[in-house]
């Protein structure tokens, strides 16, 4: 059956532009075809990956928001803090305040226009790696205190470059300003220091909108405030600034209830797009991607003894009813993945300049005819001929530079849909 679908693809196709293309040996006289194939199947589902590292990205994610088409999203982000500076406040030192200063990165996912309020807490065990892990994932957290050191609510503006500032519990403050005056053991070094400060978390409460911090050890700072007074007043700071940035990772929680894909579970199967609507759902962030087949392709070999792949595309369209409020990625990969959807080594995607990221068209004057696409020729021709063993089908998900820090989604069409079709274009020579 599949022959049949591909003969008769290239019977009712006839020979295209051949310009750019090399026809190696291809004796003169023979009898040649060149077809464009563009009814090849493109099976696509989504899939739930496993668990994303999160830790030492230098990216804090704090917040939350409702999507229509993929559910409730929350993210609070965790990290330590170092010794300050050796210094003697003295006894004539006057402790004013201490503070949280953090700063965003220009990312954000929602509404920023409401107030938002954030939760800062002290962990309650020391943050370490533990002993079976390399990494720390997106599903990990550590237990928090009771009460919060800080519960603000304020407008945020994550595009005007400016840092925020979150007041935190004056009787902490006062604390360890003692501390520093009296020389406690516990600031002796950063063994014990772990031990009494274990670690904080950044937490959202009921916002509208997640954003993205910077967390290194310029961007993240407990500073404690406090004065001199002689004839007059000096004020003075003392900061304790975020270190072990392997260590700082990020939490997610979603709730996909309602949604298309609410029963979606990690897993080979997934959802396919037949049971969506004909349509695949990608958020890398949250383990959501779409996996893409051509169970065709093996099939070319059966057209005639002497054949060749010359040139494959792969072309994905956005659902443009799902993109109010919510930008298109900028960037999209494919990656190689098993029939278990694990990550596979071997680059067959990759163009001239290194790894594909998808060239996203958009017309603003038609937004239907909006689309990526990436050359999937040596991927095709790899396909081709590959067993049971050697198989590999398509992640669509985002850079890996961006994977655990990218919160943009998007909804595509899948290979059977009427609008948003996705397609696999392939220029094939055959050579009898």
């Amino acid at each position: 059956m599949k022959r049949l679908s591909i003969l008769a693809a290239m019977a009712c196709l006839t020979a295209c532009d051949k310009s750019g293309f090399s026809y190696d040996n291809v004796v003169d006289g023979g009898n040649v075809q060149y077809s464009l194939l563009d009814t090849l199947q493109v099976q696509m589902r989504t899939v739930q990956l496993d668990s994303v590292r999160t830790s030492g990205t230098g990216t804090g994610l704090v917040g939350s928001y409702a999507d229509p088409v993929f559910g409730k999203f929350t993210s609070h982000t965790t990290f330590r803090l170092g010794l300050p500076p050796a210094t003697e406040p003295g006894l004539r030192a006057i402790y004013d305040s201490l503070e949280l200063v953090i700063w965003p990165d220009g990312h954000y996912y929602g509404d920023t226009l409401p107030p938002q309020r954030f939760q800062v807490y002290q962990l309650t065990r020391p943050l370490l790696l533990p002993d079976e892990y390399f990494a720390l994932f997106s599903h990990q957290d550590f237990p928090i205190a009771s009460a919060p050191l800080a519960d603000v609510t304020q407008y945020i503006r994550p595009t005007s470059g400016k840092a925020l500032h979150l007041r935190l519990d004056d009787a902490k403050g006062i604390e360890l300003f003692e501390m520093i005056r009296n020389k406690s053991d516990d600031l002796k070094n950063e063994d014990y220091w772990r031990d009494y400060f274990k670690g904080l978390s950044i937490r959202g409460v009921n916002n509208t909108a997640a954003f993205r911090l910077l967390m290194n050890d310029t961007a993240v700072v407990m500073r404690l405030h406090y004065h001199i007074a002689n004839t007059t007043v000096e004020e003075k700071t003392i900061d304790f600034r975020m270190n072990l940035p392997e260590l700082q990772f990020n939490t997610f929680r979603y709730d996909r209830t309602g949604t298309a894909i609410a029963g979606l579970q990690p897993g080979p199967d997934g959802i396919s797009g037949e049971a969506t609507g004909n349509k695949t759902f990608s958020q890398p962030l949250t383990g959501a991607v779409t996996r893409i087949d051509f169970p065709s392709i093996a099939a070319l070999q059966e057209l005639g003894r002497y054949g060749r792949i010359m040139s494959a595309e792969l072309v994905i369209k956005p659902d443009n009813s799902t993109l109010k409020d919510y930008p298109l990625p900028p960037r999209l990969t494919l990656t190689l993945a098993d029939k278990k959807n694990f990550v596979t080594q071997g680059d067959t995607l990759s163009d001239a300049a290194g790894v594909q990221y998808g060239n996203l068209r958009v017309d603003k004057l038609y937004p239907e005819n909006n689309q990526y696409s990436w050359d999937v020729t040596a991927y095709c021709r790899a396909m081709m001929t590959a067993d049971v063993y050697t198989y590999r089908g398509l992640l669509l998900a985002a850079p890996f530079s961006e994977f655990h820090t990218q919160l943009n989604r998007i909804v595509v069409g899948d290979g059977n849909g009427k609008q948003y079709r996705a397609q696999l274009k392939i220029y094939y020579l055959l050579y009898e």
